[in-house]
């Protein structure tokens, strides 16, 4: 645009207005690419092991079951159980079970699936005293730590399956082997963080060393701390990682499931930031609330004559297929937030009359 209108005009500030127009223009910021993410946040290690953890569900598998997994922040150490169904009251009985073992944890974090959004669940963490965090929906990447192991396991299982093995028994070999191997970030394997002791296994044991766990304690917390600081800056630098200015009260856009390849990257229509805790942030339109990371969402720049601009009244998109992970108050939609019949997503084949029967007179 600066270099067409410099072959034909100039005035002052010519470049600014250029760049100011093409900032605020609508069309554009509802198509642009997503704002570069926000730096890493490590998960602060909790003060000793079981204390904190994550939990997610893996599958449907061929065989038909899933896999509850559960990562304790501290040690890594992974629990899973292997389940038919995957009900609120089954997810009840396998952390039973669980806490039988290991004890009652201070917080548990899920994703915002319907068996850790239930009443029933909901009643189980308040009567045994424990803290439930969700994650911000549509980001899994903050609960990294499960969804990494998911990522491990699935490879294993996978294996299996090419070398037509029982994948039950692989997943014990898996469990086994990675329990007793020095993790990569805390230099200690899972098992000795979580019971103070070696786990014995088919390799022979070279000493029986003790140790106080006080110097453990400290040694992982250090080597955790190496480790988090290099993988944060290698990975800030990769994808060009910044802080986002976005803040309570401005006007953003909010991303889309894209449907076809035509519907914009950004809902048509600017929402208003309700709140923002850390890279969380919760936007509203029309009394309807949406939680989204803050790389969902894009500053509005507003368009000095946008009274003029003719509303996106022909795009409507269905929002309860897309935001099942939302909350809304109130939860009934308006008009614009449902799809309309009226609304073709995709071509039609034109029917018409075969040429051969021009001639004919048809009944």
């Amino acid at each position: 645009m600066k270099r067409r209108l410099r072959t034909k005009v100039w005035w002052p500030g010519i470049d600014r207005d250029s760049e100011d127009v093409c900032r605020k223009c609508h069309p554009c910021q509802v198509v642009s690419q997503l704002s570069p993410p926000e730096p890493i946040k490590s998960t602060d290690l909790p003060k000793g092991p079981w204390q904190q953890f994550g939990a997610d569900l893996l599958g449907p598998l061929p065989s038909g079951d899933y896999l509850f997994v559960v990562v304790d922040y501290y040690s890594r150490y992974v629990e899973v159980d292997i389940m038919k169904k995957t009900t609120s009251d089954r997810i009840v009985k396998s952390l039973h079970r669980m806490f039988a073992t290991h004890g009652l944890p201070l917080q548990i974090v899920t994703d915002n699936g319907p068996q850790f959004i239930s009443n029933e669940f909901k009643d189980f963490m308040e009567q045994e005293d424990i803290e439930h965090s969700r994650v911000t929906p549509l980001w899994p990447q903050a609960n990294g730590e499960v969804e990494r192991q998911n990522r491990s396991i699935l490879k294993r299982l996978k294996i299996a399956q090419i070398e037509k093995r029982n994948w039950h028994d692989e997943l014990s070999d898996y469990l086994t082997m990675y329990r007793t191997t020095p993790h990569s970030t805390t230099g200690i394997s899972p098992s000795e963080m979580l019971f103070k002791r070696k786990i014995r296994t088919r390799l022979p044991m070279l000493d029986t060393m003790l140790y106080d766990p006080d110097d453990l304690d400290q040694e992982v917390r250090d080597h955790d701390a190496e480790k988090k600081g290099t993988s944060k800056y290698n990975a800030d630098k990769t994808r060009q990682a910044r802080e986002s200015e976005i803040a309570e009260g401005d006007a953003v856009l909010l991303k889309q499931h894209a449907e076809n390849k035509l519907l914009p990257t950004f809902k048509c229509e600017p929402y208003q930031v309700v709140s923002r805790r850390g890279n969380s942030v919760t936007v509203q339109k029309d009394g309807i609330y949406y939680k989204r990371n803050i790389t969902h969402v894009k500053k509005y720049e507003q368009e000095q004559d946008s009274h003029t601009r003719e509303p996106c009244e022909n795009l409507k998109y269905n929002d309860v297929n897309e935001d099942r992970d939302d909350y809304r108050e109130p939860a009934i939609l308006n008009d614009d937030d449902r799809a309309t019949d009226d609304v073709k997503l995709r071509s039609t084949r034109v029917t018409k009359l075969p040429s051969r029967f021009v001639d004919f007179v048809m009944t």
